[in-house]
């Protein structure tokens, strides 16, 4: 048993250590969240580039120059192409991956908009909710497509206040249960 409880409050200080990483963590995500986007964005470009790298010496190291050597080359190249877009435009790439789901959704919203048109062509009752829906998709996906950058950072700030939750309820829980183990 002893071993069993030794290991517990060994976890028990990695779980408080770790909480309070998600709070510091969480905080720098809520406070920054744009400075953390082009952070991580900068560490895949820096990523990229090693990438490309490790791929080019895979292949210059090649002795023989088959099919499977260029495909280290090309990857080499691709990696190397992408990694400095990443660094030389950060932000862009970060605003990328919402402006594509925006224009995603609105395509959705412009098909539930001719879907609510022909309901209310065919007398249906729901046209006008279905209709209402349809222009807040439309909407909502024009939002992605036209402030992407501010729509990354909210949900950056989201997780941020998630993390801090995590971790400050992580710590509160470990200090009941540590407490009901002195009362004990």
């Amino acid at each position: 048993m002893n071993g069993l409880k030794f290991r517990f409050e060994r976890f028990s200080k990695n779980n408080v250590l770790l909480s309070i990483v998600m709070v510091v963590l969480g905080l720098v995500l809520f406070i920054w969240p744009g400075k953390t986007l082009t952070l991580a964005a900068r560490i895949l470009g820096i990523a990229l580039l090693v990438g490309a790298a490790v791929s080019g010496y895979s292949w210059y190291r090649e002795k023989d120059r088959s099919g499977a050597s260029y495909t280290s080359l090309a990857i080499a190249i691709l990696c190397l192409v992408a990694g400095l877009i990443v660094l030389i435009a950060p932000k862009g790439v970060v605003t990328l991956l919402p402006k594509l789901i925006g224009i995603a959704i609105l395509v959705n919203g412009v098909i539930n908009l001719a879907q609510a048109l022909e309901l209310r062509k065919e007398g249906q009752a729901s046209w006008t909710s279905s209709m209402v829906m349809a222009v807040l998709t439309i909407l909502l996906g024009g939002f992605l497509v036209f402030f992407a950058f501010g729509a990354m950072k909210a949900a950056v700030m989201v997780i941020g206040g998630v993390f801090v939750y995590n971790g400050v309820s992580n710590l509160w829980i470990e200090s009941k249960y540590k407490k009901m183990g002195r009362d004990e």
